[in-house]
């Protein structure tokens, strides 16, 4: 949305004046008018820096995203509910260090947030700085099995920065980004 005058945006201004309006309980002039007011005066007393997130999106990589995530949790569901309801002994867990490839603080985000959402795995937390996501994983006791999550978890990094990111290629493959810049 484009600043108009002294950091002031209209869809803030139009979005500040409707919640007003909601609390006050009546469309009214009077409410509208003041709403305008009360959400001019916190445009200009606590002005946001403006936001550049540099996105990009792909509409079929992000159906790819979205038709994979929900069949991780699909499946990741079930394995959980058998897991809580199967006989034997008590399934232990395991924490996990796994170094994502991109260094945007939104798309590491976004995979943690897609990580922390299919059963099994909780995000412990994200290094953003370091790339690093600490993950508590459900029923893996061994090597193999850890490296197979951290695969589906950079799997899933991929599909993320595939859909978003502008350029998803130079993350991913770091020899070519040397290679473009001659280093």
């Amino acid at each position: 949305m484009r600043r108009t005058l002294r950091g002031l945006s209209l869809a803030p201004l139009l979005m500040l004046t409707t919640v007003w309006v909601l609390l006050m309980g009546e469309v009214t002039v009077g409410n509208i008018v003041a709403g305008l007011l009360v959400a001019f005066f916190v445009q200009v007393t606590f002005p946001l820096p403006s936001v550049t997130l540099g996105v990009r999106f792909r509409p079929i990589a992000f159906l790819i995203l979205s038709v994979r995530f929900l069949w991780d949790m699909a499946t990741a569901s079930i394995q959980v509910a058998w897991l809580a309801v199967r006989p034997g002994p008590v399934v232990h867990g395991v924490v996990v260090d796994l170094r994502l490839r991109s260094d945007n603080d939104l798309f590491q985000t976004i995979t943690a947030e897609m990580v922390a959402l299919v059963p099994g795995t909780v995000v412990i937390d994200l290094d953003g700085s370091r790339r690093i996501l600490t993950l508590h994983l459900l029923d893996v006791t061994t090597r193999q099995q850890a490296e197979v999550i951290r695969h589906r978890v950079l799997a899933q990094e991929a599909r993320v920065l595939r859909a978003f990111d502008p350029d998803p290629e130079a993350v991913l493959n770091p020899r070519r980004r040397r290679e473009v810049t001659g280093g």
